[in-house]
C-alpha cells in the first residue's frame, strides 16, 4: 500500500521535515491525530567501524502518517526512533546519510533482519542471523567487510540489540 502524499523532505505519508541507547527511548509527539511526529536523532549507526554512543541531541521531528506506522509497519510510534547511517559496511541495502527507521522493543527479537546493536560504546547498524545455538552472526552487505559471531548470552554491558530497521529513506 501506499504510505501517502509525499513532499520534498517528508517522510512516508507524511508532512514536515542515529542514536545512543538511551536516545532511541523517546517517539510519538503529537502533530494531529492522523500524524505523529518521531524523533530524528543527531548521532548515527554505524554501518562500518561503529559510532559513539554518547552523543543523545534531538536533531529533527519528521511526520508519518500513524495509519501507515500500524498497518505497514506493525508498530508502535512510541518504539520508533529514527537516526543517520554512517560508513559503508551495509551498501548497497544502506548508504552513508541514509535514515532509517528502528523500532525499540521488537516482540519477535528473533527474528533475521537489519539490526541496530551496541557493541562496548559504538552503534552499529547490521544484519543479524538468529543461529540454532543461542548465537548471531553478524554480517554487512558490503562484501568488503568479515562476518564475525557473538553469542546471545553476551547481551548485557558490552553488547546488546537496540532495535530493528524497519523503513529507510535516503536523498537522491
Amino acid at each position: 500500500g501506499s504510505a501517502g502524499g509525499r513532499g520534498a523532505g517528508s517522510a512516508p505519508g507524511g508532512g514536515a521535515g542515529a542514536a545512543g541507547a538511551a536516545a532511541l527511548a523517546g517517539g510519538g509527539a503529537r502533530l494531529d491525530d492522523a500524524y505523529v511526529l518521531l524523533p530524528l536523532y543527531g548521532v548515527q549507526g554505524g554501518a562500518g567501524e561503529g559510532a559513539l554512543v554518547n552523543l543523545e541531541e534531538v536533531e529533527d521531528l519528521l511526520a508519518f502518517k500513524r495509519e501507515w506506522i500500524t498497518r505497514e509497519l506493525r508498530a508502535s510510534p512510541d518504539e520508533l526512533s529514527l537516526i543517520h547511517v554512517r560508513g559503508e559496511s551495509m551498501v548497497p541495502t544502506l548508504n552513508p546519510g541514509d535514515v532509517i527507521l528502528v523500532e525499540r522493543n521488537r516482540r519477535e527479537t528473533v527474528s533475521d533482519g537489519i539490526y541496530v546493536i551496541r557493541m562496548g560504546e559504538a552503534l552499529l547498524v547490521k544484519r543479524l542471523q538468529f543461529l540454532p545455538e543461542g548465537a548471531l552472526l553478524v554480517t554487512s552487505d558490503n562484501p568488503a567487510y568479515q562476518a564475525f559471531r557473538v553469542s546471545l548470552r553476551e547481551q548485557g554491558e558490552d553488547f546488546s540489540i537496540i532495535g530493528r530497521v524497519v523503513w529507510a529513506g535516503r536523498r537522491f
